[in-house]
């Protein structure tokens, strides 16, 4: 973007506050007042349970500007407004509209792997045209508007994530990146506590379409999407192990940290090597393969841009220290990525050690999913450790199922020291241990004590 404070404030429906230079000129915003280090980038001044943005606002509006809602913080160089989200989501919608007309957006959304196939969709988009991906894990009402200010204007496509929380929240997403195409990552249960269903998940996911001219979806092989899009054009389903669906894989061969594959699609088989283990990673490079395809990415040129993916992050990173193998993935948690964790757990080598904590935000549904990954740990590891509240569920299905009660240990969050050190006192060199919960649990520390 490039627009003086003035147009940002007519645009964004706010007024700006006495002594402000309205002819200072912007390119860039950002919420993250760490990351601001010029008088080019405008600060958006949001507030969290824990934080309040409008604390750094004089400061960053002397030398650039900001844009606030609480007349409490009013100075030179801010604009005020009744609301930055709302006033963000004008701009940036007028934005998308005037300056980024000619710009086509691959949306990706789902319950699990957003990111993760985000990446790898603009890895294989940016084999053959001129991307931008938005950054970290902004994908949200709060997020999206300023990626879309972001975005350089002689982009010929984003790639962008969609996440939601509460309902009605992809549909305005849609409106607001108007989508050219979209993948589907999968319907699961993150968020179940506010949409009551998968059922309901689905049909928020599906929203994705809302901003289309024609619908556009690459997605998996999954009942809930195949029923209320069978019918559909422009939907393709991908597959992992249906080989009677439109796109699917064969040959899978997982050696030294690659997956080797033969993606299979409209009539073509064209071998992929993917630098990443587990049959769901797999699941999001067809997804992105196919889609790349779709769009007019030459199926070798795709092929070769996954062949050139990485690990983001606390995303299932693998790596190997003092001769123990570790699968360190403790970004977020639902049934559907415990299971492919657990998936991946299960081909290591020496003991295979699962330390699990618990997956949130599952309200009333927390006790039957976590019952669900405890049946999943069975036939996965040798020695289970649960550090939390709701891990009780996974150990008492994995017991019910026949996990050895000598190998089953469990301790409240506060305990994370205590089971640190008995993994400490557990691991060998040639084992493998797996870190998995949702971020905000103590895994995370219990990983970082234990010296891995």
């Amino acid at each position: 973007m490039r627009y003086t404070l003035s147009e940002l404030a007519e645009k964004c429906g706010g007024v700006l506050c006495e002594g402000s230079d309205g002819n200072r000129v912007f390119t860039r915003i950002d919420s993250d007042s760490r990351a601001i280090k010029d008088g080019a980038t405008l600060f958006a001044a949001f507030r969290g349970d824990n934080f309040d943005g409008h604390r750094f606002a004089a400061e960053l509006c002397e030398k650039g500007g900001a844009i606030i809602d609480d007349p409490g913080y009013a100075c030179p160089n801010a604009i005020l407004v009744k609301d930055v989200k709302s006033a963000l989501y004008r701009l940036a919608l007028q934005h998308r509209g005037e300056k980024l007309s000619h710009l086509k957006v691959l949306a990706i959304t789902g319950s699990v792997g957003k990111t993760t196939t985000k990446n790898m969709a603009a890895l294989v988009m940016g084999a053959h045209y001129k991307v931008y991906k938005s950054a970290g894990n902004r994908n949200s009402l709060t997020g999206l508007p300023m990626e879309i200010l972001n975005i350089p204007e002689d982009s010929e496509w984003a790639v962008l994530e969609a996440g939601m929380s509460d309902p009605g929240e992809i549909s305005k997403i849609s409106a607001l990146i108007k989508p050219e195409a979209a993948i589907i990552t999968n319907i699961g249960h993150s968020h179940i506590l506010a949409f009551g269903s998968r059922e309901g998940i689905c049909k928020e996911k599906l929203d994705i379409t809302a901003g289309m001219t024609d619908v556009n979806l690459t997605m998996p092989d999954e009942p809930l999407l195949i029923a209320a899009c069978k019918d559909t054009e422009g939907a393709v389903f991908c597959s992992v192990k249906d080989s009677g669906t439109d796109a699917y894989i064969k040959d899978v061969i997982e050696k030294d940290g690659f997956t080797r594959f033969t993606a299979c699609y409209a009539g073509k088989e064209t071998s992929i090597d993917l630098p990443s283990l587990g049959i769901h990673n797999v699941h999001n490079a067809l997804l992105c393969f196919v889609c790349g395809v779709r769009l007019g990415v030459p199926a070798e040129s795709a092929a070769a841009a996954l062949g050139g993916f990485m690990v983001e992050g606390l995303r299932q990173s693998i790596r190997q220290t003092e001769g123990v193998t570790v699968i360190a993935d403790c970004y977020n948690a639902s049934p559907e990525s415990m299971g492919a964790a657990l998936s991946v757990l299960k081909t290591g080598t020496g003991k295979r050690i699962a330390v699990l904590g618990d997956m949130l935000e599952l309200g009333e549904h927390a006790p039957r999913l976590h019952r669900l990954v405890g049946a999943a740990v069975v036939s996965a590891a040798d020695i289970l450790i649960c550090v939390g509240s709701d891990v009780k569920y996974i150990a008492e299905k994995a017991t019910e199922d026949g996990f050895a009660g000598e190998n089953l240990y469990v301790f409240e969050s506060e305990e994370y020291v205590a089971a640190a050190e008995l993994l400490k006192n557990l691991l060998n060199k040639g084992d493998t241990v797996l870190f998995k919960a949702s971020n905000r649990t103590n895994i995370r520390k219990v990983l970082e004590l234990s010296g891995l």
